[in-house]
């Protein structure tokens, strides 16, 4: 059986160099950095969309610096499975190592966006 060639952008920690350590660690932070964008009352749908925005900007920063420096044409279909990769690493991070810790229930109070609850009912506010 043949192994799996995997695109060589530095998402995937295959290669073991200080790119993807970096990129490795920033993948699984990314759901800190999303639940500054969130708010708490939203459902699971609208949290994982935010996610996945991220995880796409992620991945296509890394591949256009990577084509950049590299000299070659930037290619879609990485990017696209980058996007794939980072947002279940993320996702992954999150139920497996950050949920309902400190520094998540953190990120998400002092995010950019807040509920306001008034008599009971949460609404939004934005910082």
């Amino acid at each position: 059986m043949d192994s799996i060639v995997l695109p060589d952008l530095p998402t995937y920690l295959f290669a073991p160099n200080l790119a993807g350590v970096l990129s490795l660690a920033l993948t699984i932070l990314l759901p800190l950095a999303a639940a500054l964008f969130m708010r708490q009352s939203w459902s699971a749908g609208p949290k994982g969309l935010v996610l996945l925005a991220l995880a796409a900007l992620k991945a296509f920063l890394e591949a256009w610096l990577g084509a950049a420096e590299a000299g070659v044409a930037f290619d879609v279909a990485d990017v696209g499975y980058a996007v794939v990769v980072n947002f279940g690493i993320a996702v992954g991070a999150y139920f497996g190592l950050l949920r309902n810790t400190r520094v998540q229930q953190y990120a998400i109070n002092g995010g950019l966006v807040h509920d306001e609850v008034v008599d009971g009912t949460a609404t939004e506010r934005t910082a």
